[in-house]
């Protein structure tokens, strides 16, 4: 056989094998700078590692690409990405690769800081306080539609935050919260969290990962010393943070695992652009480790 010919034999036999094993994306990561965080192709150009491809890789999942560029996006709110202008650049990439049928959210945090800045949570009461988090979970609603009405297979996974170290965060960033403690901080971080999950309880295709106190868990020592949810008095244990807002690259990994755990290793074995099952991924999704 001509060796022209043998070679394009074994290129013809061989390319379904070297195709399924080309990386594909399947993951727009979509937020703020802790979404700027997991990938190194983030809006900013923020200097990170690919956390979350890393992470996948880890879990025998490195055949699956995120994608992060125009959407991981340090310092925006949910009240940004709710604008149409910041909608249809969600809408651009999904479009622009259309094996992507999952949308790993992180929104709220800032505003969140905006209004603990403000001072309008201290003194409020539970019930007065879910008047602040009405709008903020309004327009994480309006995203989260928004990705699902694309096209039917995409998902929606909104990924929160866990506890931060705020006489830390007054340091780094000289942000005045007031008479509030740290506990008194993170408990209202949470009770915003809280608000996530139900609206993700309540939308077809859309989950929610419960990261509280997971930071406590893995990195106060000994590690699995700290039973979750943690202790939001203690807040984001020393030595993972430059900041207290923003966690490294492994502190990270540890949060996104419970991503992986609870919906990506089950979600990324099907083929890209399978339809979804929400009622079944809601009823079989693990909890806990």
């Amino acid at each position: 056989m001509h060796r022209v010919t043998l070679v394009c034999f074994f290129l013809t036999l061989f390319a379904p094998i070297l195709a399924a094993q080309e990386a594909v994306k399947r993951i727009l990561i979509v937020g703020d700078s802790w979404a700027a965080s997991i990938t190194a192709e983030n809006h900013d150009g923020f200097p990170s590692p690919d956390v979350f491809d890393e992470s996948l890789k880890a879990n025998g999942l490195g055949r699956i690409e995120t994608q992060g560029q125009a959407t991981a996006w340090g310092g925006r709110k949910a009240s940004d990405w709710a604008k149409p202008e910041h909608l249809a650049t969600i809408k651009s990439e999904l479009e622009k690769y259309p094996t992507i049928d999952i949308v790993h959210l992180i929104i709220g945090g800032n505003d969140f800081l905006s209004q603990a800045m403000k001072g309008s949570l201290a003194g409020k009461s539970a019930e007065e306080r879910q008047l602040v988090w009405d709008p903020v979970v309004s327009n994480i609603k309006t995203i989260v539609d928004f990705c699902l009405a694309v096209r039917p297979s995409v998902r929606v996974v909104i990924a929160d935050y866990d506890y931060l170290d705020y006489d830390l965060a007054r340091q780094a960033w000289k942000m005045d919260f007031g008479t509030a403690t740290t506990a008194e901080l993170n408990t209202w971080l949470r009770e915003l969290g809280d608000r996530k999950k139900k609206l993700a309880d309540a939308i077809d295709r859309c989950e929610y990962v419960d990261n509280w106190g997971t930071l406590q868990y893995w990195f106060v020592e000994p590690a699995k010393s700290v039973a979750r949810p943690g202790d939001p008095a203690k807040g984001m244990p020393a030595g993972i943070s430059p900041d207290g807002i923003h966690p490294n690259a492994e502190a990270h990994k540890r949060l996104l695992q419970n991503a992986i755990d609870a919906y990506y290793r089950k979600w990324l074995d099907a083929p890209a652009g399978s339809e979804a099952k929400a009622s079944q991924d809601k009823s079989a999704a693990p909890s806990g480790y």
